[in-house]
């Protein structure tokens, strides 16, 4: 069965998560204010809808009884995502996953019902920040305040050795948990594995322990 969400704020972070549920083959609904904004999207979504985004009575009517996540993207308007959230969790949604702009707004989303609080641009300008300072960076996903999942592509010095000559648990306190070669994925790892220069290395690795990797 497909999983079921409802994009609340068509922005282009809106818009953005919209695309990329329905390329996953979920089942998307898409809510704004903007009929404009409505239309321009109606045909890439399960089903696109204009509504006063500030009046829990509308919010009600579009059918949240059965969707899996409501994603409210509004991030600029306080009182409609503050309603949205709110009207959600009254409806029994199961997970509500807010937009915020500062840490100010961000607890007051979890206080009236939020699951989960997202900062799109602030994790975007965190993402291109490490991108920018480690040349190997390729990727990076956040799993915990100060914890992650990267992709490196290996450093120059590594080519020829092996994980077990490099120790890079011990000189760089990463944990190899995958090698990529050829855009394929080993996740067994073994420390005799010889690094090449096209070799990418998936690793667990703490913020701290990323600027042993410059």
């Amino acid at each position: 069965m497909k999983k079921s969400f409802a994009v609340f704020g068509l922005g282009r972070f809106g818009i953005s998560i919209a695309n990329a549920l329905m390329s996953q083959g979920a089942q998307v609904l898409a809510i704004d204010s903007n009929p404009d904004v409505v239309k321009k999207i109606s045909s890439q979504v399960t089903c696109a809808v204009s509504i006063d985004v500030c009046s829990s009575e509308a919010i009600k009517e579009v059918g949240l009884d059965n969707i899996d996540v409501v994603i409210v993207a509004m991030g600029q308007s306080l009182a409609a995502s503050v309603m949205t959230i709110m009207t959600a969790k009254e409806l029994g949604v199961p997970f509500v996953v807010a937009k915020a702009d500062s840490d100010e707004t961000a607890k007051i989303f979890l206080k009236v019902g939020a699951d989960k609080v997202v900062f799109p641009e602030k994790d975007a300008g965190i993402h291109t920040a490490r991108k920018l300072l480690y040349r190997n960076f390729i990727e990076y996903f956040e799993i915990d305040k100060n914890l992650g999942v990267a992709e490196i592509m290996v450093k120059p010095e590594w080519v020829g050795k092996t994980i077990k000559e490099l120790d890079l648990r011990k000189n760089y306190k990463i944990n190899v948990i995958a090698i990529k070669k050829e855009n394929k994925i080993a996740n067994e790892v073994s420390p005799d594995d010889t690094l090449k220069e096209d070799t990418k290395l998936i690793i667990v690795v703490s913020d701290e322990s990323l600027k042993k990797l410059r």
